[in-house]
């Protein structure tokens, strides 16, 4: 039986806007990482109306920008009194199902360098689908497919990015 402890009286707003703002914090780092990568692409000897760095740039500069966002609002706006009420306890299930897609998404980056794209994302589709729950022939078989097959129409056939 679970013992259900009475809630701390205190100010937990505090600790709650810092818990707010540490996923902007975070995400404000790696967006500068992104930025430092970006600006270290090498541009050609021709000039070019459009440059190799204006997506990376561009996500870098969106990334840091809603995190300064996302950490101004973490102070700024008035906590309700039931922030906290919504956050279930961590449990393992959750914990196993972020591995799972971490491990899924290196795995997908192996595989696609040794099999074409349409059997690696395939794969990787129906992985995540199975993790995250989905059961069953559509959920494993013809999502992944009609996922995979969408994409590789719109990136491989007709932006022509080498997949």
């Amino acid at each position: 039986m679970a013992t259900v402890h009475p809630p701390i009286q205190g100010d937990s707003g505090a600790a709650s806007r810092w818990r707010e703002a540490a996923p902007g914090a975070i995400c404000l780092v790696l967006g500068a990482v992104l930025l430092w990568l970006a600006r270290s692409i090498e541009l050609p000897t021709r000039v070019m109306a459009v440059s190799p760095r204006i997506w990376p740039e561009a996500l870098a500069f969106g990334i840091m920008g809603l995190s300064v966002l996302q950490i101004v609002l973490a102070f700024v706006r008035t906590p309700e009194a039931d922030d906290d009420e919504d956050e279930g306890p961590v449990v393992r299930s959750g914990i196993v199902r972020v591995v799972g897609f971490v491990v899924a998404t290196v795995a997908f980056g192996f595989l696609w360098y040794f099999v074409h794209f349409l059997v690696s994302g395939l794969v990787f589709v129906a992985a995540l689908t199975w993790i995250a729950g989905g059961r069953g022939l559509k959920d494993l078989v013809l999502f992944p497919a009609g996922v995979t097959v969408v994409i590789y129409v719109l990136f491989g056939l007709l932006l022509r990015v080498p997949l």
